[in-house]
């Protein structure tokens, strides 16, 4: 089974997050195993599921890596099948590679580059297409008319008459997106398939998706009409969720999409949505909403940021991704539709379950110490093993990684490094930024002589006093280790911690016989069991 490359930061214990707000060049290639998250449960659902169904793949993918690949019966993650309406995600982001060219504006009325839409009509804007709150029908004879081209089919949907007025009601269907694809096609000089394949299809390597569905090359049906791969279409999924970049070139900008996420219509009332008829089944999604040519299936009851998002067809082909797990997943199916229904539900409750259980790794079996501390933090999205499944929990942790770990872990960003601020740690240090943010807040300082000795161990000591620092606690009470001495300089970080649980007394892998050790050098296992305390005190 293929698997991705994916551009790695050097720092193996903290996932890409961390790499990425401290502003760090990826040092390397590296393919990530299938099995760091156990898929088990998952599929052994699926196999049951299998048996019924015509055929079942399935594509998951996590942080840019292929976590889940399988397949059932006739299907596999390379079997090419139609996607139905999941064919408009893909349209709508190839039409918001104009909008990044400054060729296409979101609020531009339909009739600067479609003549024919007169009257009422002429003021739809290209939003209103792709959100289906255009006031066009939801279809048209035209649409399967084999004989004609996209132009002449827009022409014949331009004549009819719009059943709402623009912006005011969603009704999901197959005309408006049939229109949007004209304007791409006027805007690019070219067919609709080769626009797609030329701006999205080709730069994302999809190279069993096209719109050439059952002969309907100069017509095709841009709002149902792809044919795709799970696997292709979990790599546009994996390009959503790294804002517009696929394996390191952007094929997308950040803001088109956030656009194409953003709630489309949020005056509109709803008609009809691909959830209507399954709310019984689909409860969460009973409350979908508009982006561009996708559904905003759940937001943040606080903030309005998009949770999930997804775009069912209707031949059982279902992406989503989930932003808060950096999730993508593409259930590719055939069966009848209750039975499919429900198998969509059950797979798309079961992996994020099987993700929040946390990664797996060779190193770390469930009778390790500190498994429970590991699985946290991974499940958490704060550490990560390597290529080769592994954790490496015995390993000392460098003072570069602990302040990178601690500020993540504390949700503090990292500050713009200063050249000058440690000698060996230039303004160019993967690290630089979280370093800056620990020094600045207190948590971590350098040495003698403006160093700061970024690959050195942190020791435990150190760990423990950048931890009892972030939280302000002073405590000067006596411990009962034999090894910390009251007039030790970490003797009241100690104290503290110890007095809120973050060290224990016996605390196996922690101390040794009484004695904590202070000064050797803190491992992986042993910060990821500091820090899960810590973040349990929170909740």
């Amino acid at each position: 089974m293929a698997r991705w490359p994916r551009q790695t930061a050097s720092l193996a214990l903290v996932l890409c997050l961390v790499a990425s707000a401290c502003g760090c060049a990826p040092a390397a290639t590296q393919v990530v195993a299938l099995d760091t998250y156990d898929m088990a449960t998952v599929n052994q659902f699926l196999q049951s599921a299998a048996p019924a169904a015509h055929g079942l793949a399935q594509v998951v993918v996590k942080d840019g890596d292929i976590i889940e690949q399988t397949g059932y019966g006739r299907f596999g993650p390379g079997t090419v099948v139609d996607i139905g309406s999941s064919s408009r995600w893909l349209a709508a982001a190839a039409m918001m590679t104009l909008v990044d060219q400054g060729l296409l504006h979101l609020d531009d009325p339909v009739s600067v580059y479609l003549p024919e839409f007169t009257g009422p009509k002429a003021a739809i804007t290209i939003r209103q297409l792709w959100s289906y709150s255009s006031g066009l029908p939801a279809t048209d004879p035209s649409l399967t008319d084999r004989a004609i081209t996209l132009e002449e089919c827009v022409k014949r949907i331009a004549a009819a008459p719009l059943v709402d007025e623009p912006g005011a009601v969603v009704n999901e269907g197959f005309a408006s997106i049939q229109v949007g694809a004209r304007v791409c096609e006027v805007i690019s000089g070219m067919t609709w398939q080769e626009f797609f394949r030329t701006h999205l299809a080709e730069p994302l390597g999809m190279g069993s998706t096209s719109f050439n569905l059952m002969g309907f090359n100069r017509n095709p049906s841009v709002a149902g009409g792809a044919r795709s791969t799970a696997e292709d279409y979990a790599r546009f999924l994996t390009m959503l969720l790294q804002d517009g970049v696929w394996l390191g070139k952007r094929i997308l900008s950040a803001e088109a999409v956030a656009e194409l996420e953003r709630d489309q219509a949020p005056d509109a009332g709803i008609a009809s949505t691909p959830y209507t008829t399954a709310a019984t089944l689909l409860p969460s999604t009973s409350g979908a909403r508009p982006g561009l040519g996708m559904w905003r299936e759940q937001t943040d009851s606080h903030t309005g940021a998009l949770l999930i998002a997804a775009c069912p067809g209707t031949y059982g082909f279902t992406p989503w991704i989930d932003t808060t797990l950096h999730l993508a997943g593409v259930l590719s199916m055939k069966n009848d539709l209750g039975r499919q229904a429900y198998t969509i539900m059950r797979v798309r409750q079961l992996v994020p379950e099987a993700i929040a259980a946390g990664r797996r790794f060779k190193d770390v079996p469930a009778t390790f110490w500190a498994f429970a501390a590991v699985a946290d933090l991974s499940a958490r999205g704060l550490v990560n093993g390597e290529a080769d499944g592994l954790f490496h929990p015995d390993q000392p942790l460098t003072r570069a990684e602990f302040a990178a770990l601690v500020c993540t872990s504390l949700g503090v960003q990292p500050r713009a490094p200063l050249s000058d601020l440690f000698k060996d740690v230039p303004a160019g240090h993967w690290a630089a930024g979280s370093i800056a943010a620990a020094v600045h807040a207190g948590w971590l300082s350098g040495y003698p002589g403006g160093s700061f000795r970024p690959d050195d161990p942190v020791s435990m000591a150190q760990a423990l006093a950048a931890i009892a620092r972030s939280q302000a606690w002073h405590d000067t009470s006596v411990t009962p280790y034999a090894d910390v001495s009251s007039s030790s300089w970490f003797a009241p970080a100690v104290a503290a911690c110890f007095a809120r649980g973050i060290i224990r007394s016996p605390d196996p892998g922690i101390e040794t016989n009484g004695r904590l050790n202070p000064e050797a050098s803190c491992t992986r296992a042993q910060a990821c069991v500091l820090l899960s305390r810590l973040l349990s005190l929170a909740h």
